[in-house]
């Protein structure tokens, strides 16, 4: 089969994005198919992909203009059939505030929040603590990879982190920290089921699970043996097939959660999560006994 994966761009997770896309290409070549690599960055990356004729195209993109539903417009536009979910879907995750608006509306629990959608009408911080308590968080609206975010504990250290975050993005979100256990949820769509993969518990070196801890190898230990309830991982499991229906994620996603006192809380969903060697997702097939590359394939069987 004729595969095109799309990867690289020009979001801060531009770097994830080339890992992600080498790793599912390698694994698509090994198993007999001819695949191409596209950088997205590159001006005439529209041009190049009409001429290579793609049977599917496997988008390996993170972050905006690849996870925002832009990609996923073009690719409908233009009639190429592609891996994951739509326009719709892809929109509501990559932005937080609407992600947790339909959390809120399905009685699926959320970290309370305040939204910040003008830099010049941001709540000072005593307002803040009152609101949310102390430590809080600070992050970027729609840039995943935990990139500009923050933990909070000062008014000095909110106004440090209000200038990071807004670096990336002209909108916030300001959420209560729960202190639990961080908890991803791989799931994916074959037909009209949603079958999710082993949740994994993220045990990290500090309280918050930063880029570093994210993505370099030893950052992060991933554990199979989760310390709460089997009715807490069932709410899991029943909370990420009941939104992922809602909003009508296609390909496969990754639900990040903090479980505390028996209750998970939904912190984002990645509607294109991380494909590198030590990306959570992958990791979660192998438990679950698949082999990666027969993943991959039955993602593409779907979306054509």
């Amino acid at each position: 089969m004729n595969i095109v994966v799309l990867f690289g761009g020009t979001s801060p997770e531009r770097e994830i994005s080339l890992k992600s896309g080498e790793n599912i290409a390698a694994t698509l070549r090994a198993r007999g198919h001819q695949v191409e690599t596209l950088d997205t960055a590159v001006p005439n990356f529209v041009e190049q992909l009409m001429q290579l004729k793609p049977d599917c195209v496997f988008p390996a993109l993170h972050g905006a203009d690849g996870e925002d539903g832009k990609i996923q417009g073009l690719l409908s536009i233009l009639h190429i059939p592609y891996v994951g979910s739509d326009v719709r879907a892809s929109v509501i995750t990559m932005d937080k505030y609407l992600t947790k608006l339909v959390a809120l509306q399905s009685e699926i629990p959320t970290p309370s929040f305040l939204y910040v959608y003008d830099p010049h009408l941001v709540p000072d911080y005593w307002d803040v603590e009152r609101k949310l308590g102390s430590p809080f968080i600070v992050k970027p609206c729609d840039v995943g990879s935990t990139i500009g975010l923050s933990l909070v504990r000062s008014a000095s250290e909110y106004e440090v982190a209000l200038e990071e975050a807004f670096r990336f993005s002209d909108r916030l979100l300001l959420e209560e920290f729960i202190d639990g256990f961080e908890v991803t949820v791989g799931l994916f769509r074959l037909g009209g089921d949603f079958l999710v993969l082993p949740p994994i518990y993220v045990v990290k070196p500090d309280r918050i699970f930063d880029y570093d801890t994210k993505y370099k190898p030893g950052g992060a230990k991933h554990v199979y043996d989760l310390p709460i309830s089997v009715e807490a991982r069932e709410r899991l499991t029943s909370y990420s097939k009941q939104i992922c229906k809602i909003v009508g994620i296609g390909g496969v996603a990754r639900l990040d959660y903090i479980v505390k006192d028996e209750t998970p809380y939904l912190l984002e969903i990645n509607s294109i999560p991380g494909m590198t060697a030590e990306s959570l997702v992958p990791d979660e097939v192998h438990h679950a006994g698949r082999d990666f590359g027969e993943f991959l394939e039955d993602l593409i069987k779907d979306a054509l």
